[in-house]
This record gives C-alpha cells, structure tokens and sequence, in this order.
C-alpha cells in the first residue's frame, strides 16, 4: 500500500486525532468506496509510521462518529451513509396512515450557474458571490405539494450535475451526489423556523398567501467536515411534526 498523503500536522491535536482527521478525508474522496473493507491496522499504523495502538483509536473514533463499521474477525468497513435524514420526516404525509405506501415525487424545476446568496455562501463557508449550482425542486405526495426546495451545491465539485437534464435527477439527491461526483454526505446539520408564505411561495405549495409555512435549513457535510450542500425547504405549516425521544 503507497504511503498516504499526509496533511500538515496540527500540534493542537494529540496523534490519534491528526490520524482521524486524514483517515476522513480519504473516506471523503471516495479512496475506499462504501461497504469494503480498509487496509489492516497494522499495515495502516505501517504507512503512517504510528504503533497499531494509535490507529486503533483513530478507527474506534471514527466508528463512534458512524463512518466505519467493525466486523467481528472480518476487519473494519466503510460505513454507507443510511441516508435516514430526509426532510420529509418533518412533515405529516396522511396516506401513510391508510398503509398505502406511496412513494414522494420529487422533480427538478430549474437547474442554474449562479452567484451564490448571503446564506448559502455561509453555510458552504465561501465568500459571498462565488458561483454555485443551484437546484429548484417540488415534492409532492400523492400529487399534492408538500416542498418547495432552493438546493445551492459547491462548484466545481458538483461540476458534473450542471450538464445533467433536470428530469435525470431522480427522487434522492445524495446518491447521486456520490454515483456522479463522488461526494457522500456523511451528516447534515437542520435548522427549523416559522415564517409565513408570499405569492410565489404560496403558488408552489397550494396554500393562500401569508398562511403560515415551516422552513428548514439545512448544510451537508462530507466525512471530513467540509461543507457541500445548502438547502432551504418550505413546507406547509399544517402538516408539520416534529417527535423527538430523550433518555
């Protein structure tokens, strides 16, 4: 196995964490796709010239935070995102209630290049004006709209995407970010607020103008931390919900 290419020491950390660190941005551009297994522990420590019992709480570390997994006498494998994190789980969907097991529509309505805004530009953590690539999506359930969605992507990392159709995108987004370039979401970050919906809004979502509507935003981050997606969704206010459990 080549040496890994190593990022500049932080003295701030203690080794085990510096080893973290680069162990997640490898995992973040896709060195060993998910589902396969890593190198040993021992020809890992080997590369990176470290004992095996600093690399083992690299890889312990990194699976507490969920990107790799260890399997009884098989190793230690790349953790698929579960990809749980959906904002539909915000809103109230009645049809599941009659077991009727519709699936959401999910559509692209504009794909544009664009200078980025105030706040995805700080969510992405670029300076404000940069260009990016912006998606305008509707789902819908069952026909009627449930969200409105204004996506802002990192450029040139999502490059490839500004040549696809808008009707190619299919209904989840963050595989396709991974299949086409190579970007897997490994966590999001949600933000909820209440707000009430102009003309246009209230268009898109069916509803009259200055009804109430919940508003979600959200910032992607790959294995490594750095930021790829900005997103606001809009949703009716009615069929909003929100359970949580603490212990």
């Amino acid at each position: 196995m080549p040496a890994p290419a190593r990022t500049p020491p932080d003295p701030r950390l203690p080794l085990h964490a510096r080893l973290r660190d680069d162990l997640a941005r490898r995992l973040a551009a896709g060195e060993w796709p998910p589902d396969t297994a890593l190198p040993s522990e021992a020809a890992l420590a080997a590369a990176y010239g470290v004992a095996v019992n600093t690399l083992r709480r690299a890889f312990e570390q990194l699976a507490r935070e969920g990107l790799v997994e260890r399997r009884q006498g098989r190793g230690t494998f790349v953790r698929r995102p579960a990809l749980r994190g959906s904002m539909l789980r915000f809103f109230r969907q009645a049809e599941r209630e009659g077991g009727a097991g519709i699936v959401p529509e999910s559509r692209i309505l504009a794909r544009a290049v664009a200078p980025l805004p105030a706040w995805a530009a700080r969510g992405l953590g670029v300076a404000p004006g940069l260009r990016g690539l912006r998606l305008d999506r509707v789902r819908r359930w069952a026909g009627s709209p449930l969200l409105v969605e204004e996506i802002w992507l990192r450029l040139p990392d999502f490059a490839r995407l500004t040549k696809r159709s808008p009707e190619s995108f299919g209904a989840l987004l963050y595989p396709l970010y991974e299949s086409e370039c190579a970007r897997a979401v490994a966590r999001v970050e949600d933000e909820i607020t209440v707000g009430r919906a102009d003309a246009a809004l209230a268009q898109r979502l069916g509803i009259v103008t200055g009804e109430p509507v919940v508003e979600v935003s959200r910032v992607a981050f790959t294995a490594d931390g750095v930021a790829i997606e900005a997103r606001r969704a809009w949703g009716r206010a009615d069929r909003f919900r929100y359970r949580a459990t603490a212990t």
